[in-house]
């Protein structure tokens, strides 16, 4: 592995576990044996890394920005619509501000977070999930429920307006 920090660069070795740290560089301008812990959420997916730059001071904590198409306006819109699994309607909704949310029958109203890739998070709801998955056509065709008790796949009935 490699790393760069603003000026800072080279190639890390392996500590344990997952941290890794900067080789030692005489003469070199790089933190020597800098310790970079990764942390990893329930799903093993890399959530955050920090490091100690300063040693009176706490480990600096870089979070995961999300990134792909859950940050694309454009992909968000297309994932707003009506879903049926089983006897289940889901409406996705995409707000004026941009953010997306889900309605369920029978459930309050949850704020969709991005996550990365085509997946969002559900806000009020910690360790689950929603991949909108794109068919054949390219069009968003498919929602999928990743969560704690198992993963339920919901089919497109209808388009909905782009704004609530």
């Amino acid at each position: 592995m490699h790393w760069a920090y603003r000026s800072f660069q080279g190639p890390l070795e392996h500590r344990h576990f997952e941290t890794f740290e900067t080789p030692q560089l005489p003469y070199d301008l790089n933190p020597d044996r800098l310790a970079l812990s990764f942390h990893t959420d329930r799903d093993g997916n890399v959530a955050s890394l920090s490091a100690q730059f300063e040693p009176l001071v706490a480990d600096i904590v870089f979070q995961r920005a999300p990134g792909g198409d859950c940050t694309d306006p454009a992909f968000r819109a297309a994932c707003a619509g009506r879903w049926q699994h089983g006897a289940t309607t889901h409406v996705i909704t995409l707000q004026d501000d941009g953010e997306l949310t889900l309605k369920s029958d029978l459930q309050p109203l949850y704020h969709l977070r991005p996550y990365q890739g085509s997946i969002f998070s559900i806000v009020e709801l910690e360790g689950f999930r929603l991949e909108f998955r794109r068919g054949a056509t390219g069009a968003v065709d498919e929602l999928v429920f990743h969560q704690p008790n198992g993963t339920f796949v919901a089919e497109r009935i209808e388009a909905e307006p782009a704004m609530a």
